[in-house]
């Protein structure tokens, strides 16, 4: 849109639709009689309140545009800001339309890669924006044209097949995604429709969405978004997906909190694990990011857009698709991609959850590319410090160069990546997870991060306290309770209990500077699991409590 249509006054030209004055922001709830596009206004008033109440609790992303706090997506984030349920109607100056920039200098953001013109940083996720240059090859974004864009508002309010559209999600360069109500099994699903202007410009355009819609449609898994259904209906081509109340992990990245490296290491476990039914299934994403992962309201991942925004080229296709900055070396020469290429992927997205930033950030597609391709991975450092050797590991090898060197496929990168978090075990979590809703223990964690204490309640009002902490050399995970004070009247009776025992096994030990019998045993912190913590924790509090009673009859401990 040139500057002169943009400052243009809102009328009615000859054969087309009133004009937005883009150069403010209409900021709901309340009624703007003013306001230049009561159309728009109108439209945003019918929203059912149901789907309103989605909108203002979540977001959904479809590839490549969604809802996220504070923002709408697509073409209504030029139009539209939220701002919640109770922000009033007032304009605001805008910074960037988000429309095409010139042929000569696109502006592209690095986490979504939406592309823009004039501006600063991404106004749908707040990514930073590089420049693309003309020098790195021909890199198929969206499908992005020059032709003028078919209106995406047509369809909200009205029925499309079994479907009825409730309103507009996201928009991208394939399509646009739509909150819909399957009419006849009355459930809530995304509805992806592939743009017409499209169809007409590829005759091969709409077999290949439908192909890649069906393939997707038997790929089943629980970290993967699922498409239910593919159609055609009034010159209308579309995909039925699960809709995922959530937000997407590019939002999470940009809004916070951050991650810590165990938490980031079980998220991407379980996009790897959804990214190897997929190259099972005989799909590559060729553009995993955090801005295609929805995390539901639970945390978990779910990887959007399989085959869809991204086609899975044939040998002669050599277009180069995806995000430039999660694109692998190989893909930057013109390689097509392949299993190995989203492994790499994965990789940008571990060492960007790690350490809060990409590992090669430049102004141009062609200064990425030569670093990308030729410059030495830049050490991964946490964002709380130095990260676990086996992470910085695990990084280097998703992330290598060289596509023999890195696991093969999602199956690999996910056994990897299990082997990662074994080795760097957060105990923690594992607490957490097991005595969580457990009303017979009490417990807290020491201020150095490496002791937990249990008080488990007994039967006849007996009590017993109950230490987990990590070994010097953090590999063991020590379980202890002390018995009573190691007095040499107490050694006869102390090896005849401990020839009995069938858990654990009663040592000497220093306690608040004196010796102890104590009842202990442990775990390798690799392979310790929080149904074996659960278990050990109570055996050892009933078996101390045993021999405490036997030795002292007493209940000092």
């Amino acid at each position: 849109m040139d500057r002169d249509r943009e400052s243009a006054a809102v009328g009615q030209r000859p054969g087309k639709k009133p004009v937005m004055d883009r150069r403010f922001l209409l900021l709901p709830n309340r009624p703007d009689t003013n306001h230049p596009n009561p159309r728009l206004a109108e439209r945003r008033d019918s929203v059912p309140d149901r789907a309103r109440e989605i909108l203002e609790r979540t977001c959904w992303f479809n590839g490549t545009g969604g809802w996220a706090p504070g923002k709408t997506p697509g073409r209504l984030q030029t139009n539209l800001e939220y701002n919640g349920p109770e922000s009033a109607l007032r304009r605001v100056p805008m910074e960037s339309s988000g429309e095409l920039a010139t042929p000569a200098s696109p502006l592209f953001c690095v986490g979504c890669n939406l592309r823009l013109r004039n501006a600063s940083s991404c106004p749908r996720c707040g990514g930073t924006i590089i420049l693309g240059a003309t020098d790195c090859g021909t890199v198929d974004t969206a499908g992005v044209s020059h032709e003028p864009r078919d209106d995406p508002e047509q369809l909200v309010g009205h029925d499309l097949d079994r479907y009825h559209i409730e309103l507009l999600l996201g928009m991208g360069g394939m399509g646009c995604v739509y909150l819909a109500r399957h009419r006849d099994l009355l459930r809530r699903c995304a509805l992806k429709v592939l743009q017409p202007r499209l169809a007409r410009r590829d005759s091969d355009y709409v077999e290949r969405f439908l192909s890649e819609g069906r393939t997707a449609a038997a790929l089943v898994h629980p970290h993967v978004v699922t498409t239910h259904a593919v159609g055609e209906t009034d010159g209308f081509h579309f995909l039925e997906m699960e809709f995922v109340a959530g937000r997407s992990l590019q939002h999470q990245v940009m809004s916070g909190p951050a991650f810590s490296p165990a938490a980031a290491t079980r998220l991407l476990l379980d996009v790897a694990t959804g990214l190897g039914a997929a190259h099972q299934a005989g799909i590559v994403h060729r553009d995993l990011k955090p801005d295609n992962i929805m995390l539901t309201e639970q945390g978990q991942p779910k990887i959007s857009d399989f085959g869809l925004a991204k086609l899975i080229p044939d040998k002669s296709d050599t277009r180069q698709c995806g995000t430039p900055h999660f694109m692998a070396p190989e893909l930057l020469l013109g390689t097509i991609g392949h299993p190995g290429s989203d492994v790499y992927a994965l990789g940008v997205c571990y060492y960007q959850l790690l350490t809060g930033q990409l590992p090669f950030a430049r102004g141009t597609l062609g200064e990425l590319r030569e670093l990308v391709t030729t410059a030495e991975l830049p050490p991964p450092i946490g964002l709380s410090g130095d990260l676990p050797l086996e992470m910085v590991a695990a990084v280097r090898s998703l992330m290598h160069k060289s596509p023999e060197q890195r696991p093969a496929d999602g199956i690999a990168a996910a056994a990897l990546l299990s082997a990662v978090l074994a080795a760097t075990r957060d105990i923690g979590h594992l607490i957490e997870t097991s005595f969580t809703g457990d009303r017979q223990v009490q417990w807290q964690q020491s201020p150095g991060n490496s002791q937990w204490s249990f008080q488990v309640a007994l039967p006849d009002g007996r009590s017993q306290l109950v230490f987990v902490e990590l070994s010097d050399s953090t590999t063991e995970v020590l379980i202890y309770s002390t018995c009573c004070p190691a007095e040499s009247h107490f050694d006869r009776m102390a090896l005849e209990r401990n020839s009995q025992m069938q858990f654990g096994r009663i040592a000497v030990r220093r306690v608040d500077d004196a010796v102890h019998f104590v009842v202990t045993s442990s775990y390798p912190r690799a392979t310790v699991d929080a149904e074996e913590l659960y278990g050990s924790i109570h055996e050892i509090a009933r078996e101390a409590d045993r021999v405490e009673r036997e030795l002292t009859n007493a209940d000092n401990h």
